[in-house]
């Protein structure tokens, strides 16, 4: 049975958040993952390319293009 509303949005953006922090192996710092609007939106910064690319990829295993944005900074 799926959930709607705050709490299955709730469980989404932990779920995220989690997926997010598992494969940059801690390289992101001040990870925020909120929902705006109906998309799961992951912010934070990483230290490289590739350590943005494993947040993007761990966010996209669990959303949709569609319901996802980001604002990860390289530096």
């Amino acid at each position: 049975m799926l959930r709607n509303g705050p709490e299955a949005a709730a469980s989404l953006v932990e779920r995220v958040e989690t997926k997010v922090r598992q494969l940059t192996h801690g390289r992101i710092r001040n990870l925020v993952v909120e929902e705006v609007a109906g998309q799961v939106v992951v912010s934070g910064q990483v230290p490289s390319r590739h350590a943005k690319q494993l947040a993007l990829h761990g966010a996209l295993e669990l959303l949709s293009g569609d319901r996802f944005c980001e604002n990860i900074t390289i530096g």
